[in-house]
């Protein structure tokens, strides 16, 4: 997986060099990205504090948090 400056994620097939699916929604960077263990969801974060997780075979976003720092 990738992200960036794009505000968006992108889900690659590696070996082979081929974009699987990208997932758009943050309204910023994306920061970091991770998958879970059984490659079912993805957790993102972006620059403007908020935390989304999607699913990945759907694309779509299955909770959204903007954290708030005191």
């Amino acid at each position: 997986m990738t992200c960036g400056s794009n505000k968006s994620i992108k889900l690659w097939n590696a070996p082979r060099k081929l974009l699987i699916k990208k997932y758009t929604g943050h309204g910023y960077d994306v920061l970091d990205v991770a998958g879970s263990n059984d490659n079912c969801q993805i957790a993102s974060c972006g620059s403007d504090k908020s935390v989304m997780y999607w699913d990945v075979a759907t694309g779509q976003v299955c909770i959204f948090a903007t954290l708030k720092i005191a």
